[in-house]
């Protein structure tokens, strides 16, 4: 079984402090959902753990493996992809090249699984990139290329996935789909997932722990059980 594991000693814009110490851990077939509001420092803490943002000290290990000497442009052929959030691929590629590349890329590197055996199974998650595979990417919708953009990491085949807030800018019934299929990947595809989100309630569905910031502090920390049940987390998040 893997296990993700990162430690980030804290971090900052020039002189505002926006993240304190906070540790990760996650095996596979788990997530941990980074819950907060706007400005709480979810998104900086995911960009500390990759290395896109400076820290005051930054630890990262797969299976016992350190890995906090690597950039962040190496670390997915290590296994560790970072899906930024705004649904990011290459705009001017067609879908089916934007998978193509991923895999390459990653391939180069370590021994994957042939393209056609994970491109079906990334379009069994999501079918729509089969039926647009040979669309400009940057014509398609938001909620399509946000599904290419997770489509592209798993095609690198991760066994630590970083989601950085999915469900953003995106319709409910989007939402609502987007969601099952996470957990669909969560259970299939073997991953560590590491997610930021703002969407409660679906979250706390599908995660297992959780981590709940404030302010660029822990809050709240543990089993996702637990602290959905915390009264803060319930009068500050969901209303009760």
């Amino acid at each position: 079984m893997s296990r993700f594991v990162g430690r980030i000693g804290g971090a900052s814009y020039e002189r505002l402090r926006v993240l304190h110490p906070l540790d990760f851990a996650v095996e596979s077939g788990h997530m941990l959902v980074v819950l907060g509001s706007n400005g709480a420092g979810k998104t900086t803490a995911l960009r500390a753990l990759v290395g896109t943002v400076a820290t005051s000290g930054r630890q990262l290990s797969l299976d016992g493996r350190d890995l906090s000497g690597y950039a962040p442009w190496q670390l997915p052929a290590h296994g560790v992809v970072l899906v930024p959030d705004g649904a990011r691929c290459f705009p001017n590629l067609t879908v089916e090249d934007n998978l193509r590349g991923a895999h390459c890329a990653a391939a180069g590197v370590r021994r994957l699984a042939p393209y056609e055996r994970l491109r079906e199974t990334v379009c069994g998650y999501f079918p729509i990139l089969r039926e647009r595979s040979r669309q400009i990417a940057g014509t398609m919708s938001g909620g399509q290329r946000q599904m290419l953009a997770i489509g592209r990491a798993l095609m690198t085949e991760p066994a630590a996935l970083i989601l950085d807030e999915p469900s953003a800018g995106l319709a409910p019934i989007i939402v609502e789909d987007m969601f099952a299929t996470l957990a669909k990947i969560k259970r299939e595809s073997g991953c560590a997932i590491v997610m930021a989100e703002q969407n409660v309630g679906y979250a706390t569905h599908i995660a297992d722990h959780c981590i709940v910031l404030e302010e660029g502090r822990t809050a709240l920390a543990g089993p996702m059980a637990e602290v959905v049940t915390h009264q803060k987390l319930r009068s500050a998040y969901l209303g009760i």
